[in-house]
């Protein structure tokens, strides 16, 4: 059986807040599963309607693959509660700072927590559980899970999005945004650098929007702010967030040639000073607007590495170690990795079988195969190669060398 741990307390101002990784579940995994959750997730979709919430939009359902579940689909499978009391002892131990809590959530073990996940593990019979999906680091969550034997998976919506990219999502075993094990597994990979692997190749392969037309009127730094209360700052910012990324730029950037772009999702508005505020219609568009980017650990600073741009990274994220490469040939090395194994295509993280392969410990050629097929490459002539990822990259028109 497989587990997922779905984030249980109204940490950022609204109940059950990750439904619809719920309802993608219920729709996509074809299996009976044991949800660590609140109760506020079996809610009837009645009640979320009512609160109009966006995963109740038709629009976004099918944007997102999942279906609004009925009664019996819930019954289906088990649940393992965190009580109201976890909440109220959590958000206390916290000086009633939500966010605070939220933080504490994601980056240290929790005393009421542990107690929580030990006697939900307690109730279950661990033997049962295969692994356990999350969406959140949360060390309590993996310290629980260790006790048992129970390895835990992190997922979470990739830095390449629908509609420019082709949609990807995170898999580690050892963190979400922060702590992941991708430079590890890249050190570990054997992947080097070659002469005939370039980043337009690997661009062209992920990007699927027209390119448009660089604006003529660039400036020389583009400066990324994110969601106040997002998880990557909170706890993986390295003490960095949107102001003080403000008065670094500043700092070192007294020229004022810089151009901010604001997060969709934030509740306050930018007001231009020293800076610009940008008005970009996307994020694409923003990137070609400037000569390089500066960003805490947004997914944007990924994107600006897809064009070629210098990226500096402030704080923790699964693709820092790539703007930390020694040189361009390095540089593209790390991200052709990060891109083709590292990176997993959207819908295999809602797949048992994807799970138990990964589960299996397989080679990274053999986790590149597997992501390529799925992009919908045909990886037959693929399979005959040596059984290094260098040979897939190569093999797979990536590469115009032998890397």
């Amino acid at each position: 059986m497989i587990a997922a741990f779905l984030l249980p307390f109204p940490l950022r101002g609204y109940r059950a807040p990750y439904l619809w990784v719920y309802y993608r579940l219920l729709s996509s995994f074809g299996e009976r599963m044991l949800f660590i959750a609140s109760e506020d997730y079996t809610r009837e979709p009645e009640h979320w309607r009512g609160q109009n919430r966006w995963e109740m939009q038709a629009g976004n359902a099918d944007r997102l693959h999942y279906r609004i579940p009925a009664r019996e689909d819930m019954a289906a499978h088990e649940y393992g509660f965190l009580s109201e009391a976890v909440y109220e002892t959590l958000l206390a131990e916290s000086g009633g700072n939500p966010i605070a809590a939220f933080r504490r959530l994601l980056s240290e073990r929790v005393p009421c927590l542990d107690a929580a996940f030990t006697e939900i593990f307690s109730q279950t019979s661990a033997q049962e559980i295969e692994a356990i999906l999350t969406w959140c680091n949360c060390p309590s969550l993996s310290w629980a899970a260790a006790e048992k034997g129970i390895p835990v998976a992190h997922l979470e919506v990739g830095p390449l999005r629908w509609p420019q990219y082709r949609p990807t999502a995170y898999f580690d075993f050892s963190g979400v945004n922060g702590n992941t094990e991708a430079g590890r597994r890249y050190l570990e990979s054997g992947l080097r650098p070659a002469a005939g692997l370039g980043i337009e190749a690997l661009r062209r392969f992920f990007y699927q929007a027209g390119d448009g037309e660089t604006p003529a009127a660039r400036l020389n730094l583009g400066v990324v702010l994110q969601v106040e209360d997002d998880s990557n700052l909170l706890a993986f910012g390295h003490g960095f967030d949107n102001q003080s990324l403000l008065v670094y730029a500043h700092l070192h950037h007294p020229d004022g040639n810089v151009l901010v772009r604001g997060h969709p999702g934030s509740l306050f508005a930018l007001k231009p000073d020293w800076y610009q505020v940008d008005d970009s219609p996307d994020s694409v568009a923003f990137v070609r607007r400037c000569d390089r980017m500066l960003t805490i650990n947004s997914s944007v600073g990924l994107e600006a590495m897809l064009m070629g741009k210098p990226v500096e990274v402030l704080g923790d994220c699964a693709h820092r170690f790539i703007a930390e490469a020694g040189d361009e040939p390095e540089r593209v090395a790390r991200l052709a990795f990060y891109l083709f194994a590292y990176l997993v295509p959207m819908d295999l993280i809602y797949d048992s079988g994807y799970l138990r392969f990964r589960l299996g410990q397989p080679s990274e050629y053999e986790i590149a195969l597997r992501h390529l097929a799925a992009y919908g490459v045909d990886v037959g002539p693929l399979r005959q190669a040596s059984g290094s990822l260098s040979c897939v990259l190569e093999l797979a028109g990536l590469s115009d060398a032998p890397i």
